[in-house]
């Protein structure tokens, strides 16, 4: 299986359970680059992922509870603290890690 295919499906797998209604996909600097070597954004919008964040940017602490959080991270230990935090006053309504 060619690289591409599989991330495209991988990540396909996490939109598709995330069930139903809008979404955000939550990356880091790597996963970033993954997802744009695979999809376009129009692609990701038929998934219903219309908004796209880096975890490690200065984001508004405006509360979005209507939109479900695809987290798409490496375990590392930034990106773990970083999470922990967002966890600790969600942002949004549901988180799928």
């Amino acid at each position: 299986m060619n690289v591409i295919v599989a991330v495209k499906l991988y990540i396909e797998k996490m939109a598709n359970e995330a069930g139903p209604g809008l979404k955000i996909l939550l990356m880091d600097k790597e996963t970033t680059s993954i997802v744009s070597m695979a999809f376009s954004q129009s692609d990701m919008l038929q998934k219903e992922v219309f908004l796209f964040e880096r975890i490690d940017s200065g984001r508004s602490n405006e509360k979005i509870k209507y939109l479900k959080c695809i987290c798409f991270l490496r375990p590392t230990k930034q990106n773990v603290a970083l999470l922990s935090q967002e966890l600790r006053n969600p942002k949004y309504g549901s988180y799928f890690i």
